[in-house]
């Protein structure tokens, strides 16, 4: 197998805005591509962005699953109200590896499981196809007729997701590496650790 066959999901961080993107490695181009809005069935589809160079592109495998891209924008610093100076910086985006999800269980009882995870001290609940904003912002979303915060599971390749819905738009996707009654595996974050155990939490009756 070459090292870059498969599926690359980008991972992002919090200065990242796009939606979720993935790439593949064809001879010497990377293809990128995004997904369709809505997905059928819990099932994704891609859809190609564009096409690079990867011979003339600066690149890293950091690791096995995990690779670095880096390209070359811009900074820009404002001084004050009528000056600010721009500046050349390379900025890395990773890609993380996707693969088919390793569990014995069926779409809908992995639906029915909540788990709570934690990554670097932000607190992670994976609760599906319920709002997750508190009752405050449900009440103003409400009266300014948005839709709330939700998580989704969803399907690329094998490989399930929690997609994060905000306002209806798919913004996020934490994937699964292995999922059970007893635990979870997540992966798709920015900084180490890469991976995170989810347990089961306590659910309210």
């Amino acid at each position: 197998m070459n090292k870059l066959d498969g599926t690359w999901l980008m991972i992002k961080d919090a200065d990242t805005y796009c939606y979720p993107e993935f790439i593949e490695f064809e001879n010497d181009e990377i293809q990128h591509y995004n997904l369709v809005h809505e997905a059928e069935n819990g099932l994704l589809k891609k859809v190609k962005l564009l096409t690079e160079s990867l011979s003339k592109s600066k690149h890293k495998l950091l690791e096995e699953n995990r690779f670095r891209l880096f390209r070359m924008g811009k900074t820009l610093t404002v001084i004050s109200d009528t000056e600010s100076i721009s500046e050349d910086t390379e900025f890395a985006t990773d890609y993380q590896r996707i693969e088919p999800t390793k569990t014995n269980l069926t779409e809908n009882e992995i639906q029915k499981l909540e788990f709570k995870a934690e990554w670097n001290g932000e607190k992670i609940p994976i609760i599906f196809n319920k709002n997750m904003d508190s009752p405050t912002i449900q009440k103003v979303n409400k009266r300014l007729k948005k839709e709330g915060q939700k998580m989704m599971l969803e399907n690329l390749q094998g490989t399930y997701f929690a997609s994060i819905y905000g306002d209806g738009q798919r913004r996020t996707l934490i994937g699964f590496k292995e999922i059970d009654n007893d635990k979870a595996v997540l992966f798709g974050f920015p900084e180490k650790p890469y991976e995170v155990i989810a347990i089961p939490a306590e659910k309210k009756h």
